[in-house]
């Protein structure tokens, strides 16, 4: 075996490390196979991204646990960027800048650490585009997508993200029925450097650590089916999903997970537009426990010129293996208007009821994004999700 830092590299990471590996060359390979002359003459290597600035102060005003309650002033960058290098072959690249530890005090500008989130080899062949490295799985929407200041903050429990492997996704039209895209990945958690962070250290990432997907291994998987431009509902998209993450150190069990989303957005006359979604997921043996859990996710949000609002609501029900069930709710409502230097402020209140501790908490926002190309660079709609104050090591469902 070899050292890498303060961490043991053996034969398993070495394997996975040549899978990937493999894969990239494959995909190389497949790029100069199928490049037509005439495309590479009309090609520039480009690099275009976007570049989201947060500023947000969360204060937990009132909770019947006193020791709950505190303020935490915090930033939040996040890159993305994508490398175009063929008319075929690209680099993927993130990085997020946050708060990289759980708020238990007071805090203003504390425990800020800055991470590669995203790195990896991406192609498209026969109207398919695959990535091989560091990337988030596809698995639902809400985690995302729920409007609201803190609309995404259960939902989050079961996003998939800093993964290394494989995935593939292939779109097809079905005229009037729709487009739509089916997804499959095979990862397993990152446990390399980049699991780590600078300025503030969140800590290396060890398959000893345990929690569902962290084998060293490719045998996590997850597959979905996306939807939109649906003509007999304008507005209408829908997700479904399937997961499997196999069981880590201490883990008793298998998780597998399903999830189903509807999204639509409606463009009223008075030039306002109102977006619904709604999603539920439903894991068994979640957290790689003998517990079972279920999320109910709707938000509703509007916006009109410069304003926009938002009502959002989870329900997290876990039931427990050993009897019984533990359920959480949160509710939130939220504002904002852009100004026309394009900086967000918005405002949130939030409710939250976890097993009988209720707390109240208000927000204020203020973000911005930048977008930049150099010449050449085709036109990309980058997604930066949202995501949590505080990133856990191992994905886990039960908090």
């Amino acid at each position: 075996m070899f050292r890498s830092g303060a961490r043991a590299w053996g034969p398993a990471h070495i394997s996975s490390i040549g899978n990937a590996l493999a894969g990239v060359s494959f995909f190389a390979l497949a790029a100069t196979l199928t490049l037509a002359p005439a495309a590479a003459d009309d090609f520039t290597p480009y690099v275009s991204g976007e570049i989201l600035f947060e500023l947000e102060n969360d204060n937990v005003f009132s909770s019947s646990d006193p020791d709950a309650e505190f303020n935490s002033l915090y930033p939040t960058v996040e890159l993305a960027a994508i490398i175009g290098l063929t008319p075929v072959f690209s680099i993927n690249f993130g990085l997020t800048m946050e708060q990289v530890a759980d708020p238990d005090a007071d805090n203003y500008f504390k425990d800020i650490g800055l991470y590669i989130d995203t790195v990896n080899i991406q192609a498209e062949l026969m109207g398919a585009t695959f990535v091989a490295g560091k990337f988030a799985p596809t698995f639902g929407k809400a985690w995302d997508e729920t409007p609201g200041l803190f609309g995404t903050d259960l939902a989050e429990d079961y996003e998939i993200s800093e993964m290394i492997g494989f995935g593939v996704a292939y779109p097809f039209d079905a005229g009037d029925n729709g487009t739509h895209t089916l997804s499959a990945n095979a990862f397993f958690v990152d446990t390399t450097f980049m699991s780590e962070s600078l300025f503030t250290n969140r800590g290396r990432v060890s398959t000893a650590d345990g929690g569902p997907a962290n084998t060293g291994t490719l045998d996590n998987f997850s597959i979905t089916l996306d939807g939109e431009e649906i003509s007999s509902v304008p507005g209408l998209s829908y997700n479904l999903g399937f997961t499997y993450l196999s069981a880590g150190v201490g883990d008793v069990a298998d998780q597998t997970g399903y999830v189903f989303g509807l999204t639509h957005s409606t463009d009223l006359d008075n030039g306002a537009t109102v977006g619904v979604i709604g999603e539920i997921a439903y894991f068994n043996n979640a957290g790689g426990t003998l517990d079972d859990a279920t999320y109910y996710t709707a938000g509703l949000s509007f916006e009109k010129d410069s304003w926009h609002g938002e009502l959002a609501g989870t329900i997290r029900q876990i039931d427990l293996a050993a009897d019984g069930s533990q359920t959480t709710r949160l509710f939130q409502a939220s504002g904002g208007y852009v100004f026309e230097n394009e900086v967000d402020l918005t405002l949130g209140y939030a409710h939250v009821d976890e097993a009988g501790t209720i707390s109240h908490t208000v927000g204020i926002q203020l973000s911005k994004s930048f977008s930049f190309a150099t010449p050449g660079a085709p036109e990309e709609e980058f997604d930066l999700p949202e995501r949590r104050p505080v990133r856990e090591t191992v994905p886990t469902i039960v908090q």
